[in-house]
């Protein structure tokens, strides 16, 4: 056996010492090139430089061979090989002296690189502009990996589901920054206008212990657009058939070399009553609504910071088509629903730069946010105030300017204070959480590993420990296997979180003092990047297995007549398994292909149960076209949505109860844009295949009744809707 150790770690060591290493670098600055391309002439064996321009690629299979080295704006290189141990530093040319720069968006269906630590999907400004509109909850209907639903049938709030599990176990971060906590889960994605967005980044299980110990199923990112990016000028205005209309206002502007800025503003009404389902109720609340943000870059040589204030402010009204609220709240003649939301927030974030080692910084940001909930629920008020802090301090730095080894460690304090009320029950407590991390880093261009611990005492759940791995590794450059395992914990909020749960009838008791929810999350990758009859395709595969230690479960199982909030005393598990596959067939043509198949098991007080409104299959098919021109896009989405388990009914009337398990059902989304110079105009259709679902409301026609339920949602309920939009993009041209 120990010589088998032995023969093995020199196979090993032999595999790894022969490698063709060098640098890459520009040959008139000198500077290094971060991300070049080298590969293997006439195969598709390459790599790519890592951010100091070096690279190291394994042999090829006979000598002497070519090595082909590129780089966007310069032109290419080719060097013959003759040994399979050699070091070659090559330095490119600028291919032509640019006056302009064009830079163009890409409208592929996802991109997921085969060089990132972790398994990230993004979705870039360009494929985010095929979705009809106009927050960002509304921007994921082109990829399997999160779902979109309905909160319930009558406050017209959605949240997310990823991993099988609910949006609140995603952390979101604002470039890299955690925001919409809490409170601010109440309007989910509804407040973040869409066109604001550049870019999305989707990472599944565990995320970096740096950015805190809430990511529990994965991570979320937004960029919005830079102050000093290519946009100068963008407006959107957008109206659907059913009286919605939506416009947005961005203006970045560059005030010098070292300082810029951007203005967003977003407004959105909906007046009209819609009720297509007949129930007596809106299927959507009439609605107004207003966000405003402003952000201040400052890049210096050795400092860099941002600054960023933002205001939204939400209302809302809905329940029966004839509800007044100034004649009928306090009575039981008609039922309403009303919310109105107000949010600030103010964000700091800043880097240091260290003069005497690139690779030595410190970064510090901090984040500032109230957020008050006013709402009612028939003639049930709750009220929620939160009021957030946060301050996080992050030394990072390599082991030596060279090294592939690097740490990253910190300090975090989070401040949490929260007010609320329902009925006649407060539900108050204040949660401080300093907290202390540090993630190390070894990253050579085959094999990458990201090893992270983090200690934060919280005041109310006493200490916890959040160890994270993440390992990947290049079978082949365009070929990558990752795999991670990590914990993670967040505090439940029993009201904020299903706040769309109180749209019912029956009696809400909170049976346990809600504990920190703790879980653990595993999961493993496989990305693949070949040709298929000459034209690029790609498979990815994976699988994440949460299981938790604490959470706190919703039971709508126990009674028909009651919602349960208490601590979990078993075991509640989340299996999801996801393939993807996407090809170019033919130039301007791709299509993608997902499937998900997931099973979520808690144990409840009745029973361990296959987790309620969670689909077990789902499938997605997008095509998008673009003309050779550029100025036509065509695409169109098909959502399958397989059955799910609807909550116990059995024990309301005959005519109360719902089927065990609700329909198979599929959704069609599809839009044309033309671009015609600045201008882009489009239209198109969500739900074409007008599928609603039925009986969404449990005994609609008497909700002051023992038996009212608006919370039995997995289905669309406002049908086919047809909108149109325009965009106007005035971009500044870059000189070089």
């Amino acid at each position: 056996m120990k010589n088998t150790i032995i023969l093995f770690l020199m196979c090993f060591a032999l595999s790894t010492s022969a490698q063709i290493t060098g640098v890459v670098t520009d040959s008139e600055s000198g500077n290094s090139l971060p991300r070049a391309s080298v590969v293997w002439l006439g195969t598709t064996e390459g790599t790519l430089t890592d951010p100091n321009g070096r690279f190291s690629i394994e042999p090829a299979d006979e000598f002497p061979a070519l090595l082909i080295f590129s780089y966007v704006g310069f032109s290419k290189d080719t060097i013959e090989i003759t040994t399979p141990a050699q070091n070659v530093n090559v330095a490119l040319s600028s291919s032509v002296e640019m006056q302009t720069v064009e830079v163009t968006e890409e409208r592929d269906a996802f991109s997921m690189s085969a060089t990132d630590k972790v398994n990230v999907e993004s979705i870039n400004r360009a494929v985010l502009r095929k979705a009809a509109c106009c927050n960002l909850s509304e921007s994921f209907e082109t990829t399997a990996s999160v779902d979109v639903v309905l909160n319930d049938a009558v406050t017209g709030t959605k949240k997310i589901q990823m991993l099988g599990l609910e949006g609140v176990y995603v952390q979101k971060l604002f470039e890299g920054i955690p925001f919409n906590r809490g409170l601010g889960n109440v309007l989910g994605f509804d407040q973040i206008p869409g066109p604001w967005i550049n870019s999305i980044q989707l990472t599944k299980g565990v995320g970096s212990v740096l950015n805190g110990y809430e990511s529990m199923s994965g991570q979320i990112n937004l960029n919005f657009l830079p102050p000093d990016g290519n946009e100068r000028v963008y407006a959107d205005v957008f109206a659907n058939q059913q009286g919605r209309f939506e416009g947005n206002l961005v203006w970045t502007k560059p005030l010098n070399k070292r300082w810029s800025t951007a203005f967003f503003a977003g407004l959105h009404f909906q007046d009209q009553k819609v009720d297509r389902n007949d129930d007596g109720f809106l299927d959507m609340p009439t609605r107004e609504g207003i966000k405003l943000l402003n952000r201040w870059k400052y890049f210096g040589d050795y400092f860099r910071s941002q600054f960023m204030a933002s205001y939204a402010y939400e209302d809302r009204t809905s329940g029966q088509r004839d509800f007044n609220f100034s004649d009928d709240f306090g009575s039981e003649n008609v039922y309403g629903f009303g919310m109105e939301v107000n949010q600030i927030d103010f964000m700091a974030k800043a880097g240091i730069l260290s003069k005497k080692r690139e690779d030595r910084s410190v970064g510090i940001h901090t984040i500032f946010s109230r957020t008050d909930v006013d709402s009612y629920f028939g003639n049930n008020p709750y009220v929620g105030v939160q009021t957030t802090g946060r301050l996080n301090v992050t030394l990072q730095q390599k082991f030596s300017k060279y090294s592939d080894h690097s740490i990253s460690t910190g300090l975090h304090f989070l401040y949490d204070e929260y007010n609320e009320s329902y009925l006649d029950s407060a539900f108050n407590r204040i949660e401080r959480v300093p907290g202390a991390f540090a993630e190390y880093t070894y990253e050579r261009p085959r094999f990458t590993l990201v090893a992270g611990a983090r200690y934060d005492a919280h005041n109310l759940y006493g200490g916890q420990f959040s160890p994270r791995l993440h390992l990947k590794y290049n079978l082949r450059p365009l070929t990558t296997i990752r795999t991670t395992l990590g914990r993670g914990f967040r505090s439940a909020n029993a009201f904020g979180d299903q706040l769309g749960l109180l749209a019912s009838s029956r009696q809400v008791r909170v049976l346990d003092t809600p504990q920190a929810e703790e879980s653990w999350n595993t999961g493993i990758s496989f990305l693949h990047k070949f040709e298929l009859f000459d034209r690029q395709a790609v498979i990815n595969t994976d699988y994440y297995y949460t299981w938790f230690q604490n959470q706190l479960v919703v039971d709508r199982d126990f009674s028909a007549r009651q919602l349960l909030f208490y601590n979990l005393d078993g075991e509640s598990t989340a299996h999801s398994l996801q393939a993807d596959f996407q090809m170019e067939p033919l130039k301007g043509l791709g299509m993608k292909f997902s499937y998900k198949y997931q099973v979520v098991e808690t144990d409840y007080l009745e029973g361990r149960l296959q987790k309620p409104l969670i689909p077990e299959h789902r499938a997605l098919i997008n095509v998008g076209y673009t003309s050779p021109d550029g100025n036509w896009y065509l695409d169109f989405t098909t959502n399958y949505y397989g059955m799910s388990r609807l909550p116990d009914t059995q024990m309301n009337p005959e005519n109360l109860q719902l089927e065990a398990e609700s329909e198979n059902f599929l959704l069609f989304n599809t839009q044309v844009t033309r671009t015609l110079g600045n201008f882009e105009v489009y239209v198109g259709s969500e739900n074409l295949g007008n599928f609603i679902q039925a009986d969404a409301i449990v005994d609609a026609e008497n909700p002051f009744g023992d038996f009212f339920d608006a919370t039995m949602i997995y289905g669309p309920l406002n049908g086919r809707t047809v909108y149109l939009g325009v965009r106007f993009n005035l971009e500044k041209q870059s000189k070089k």
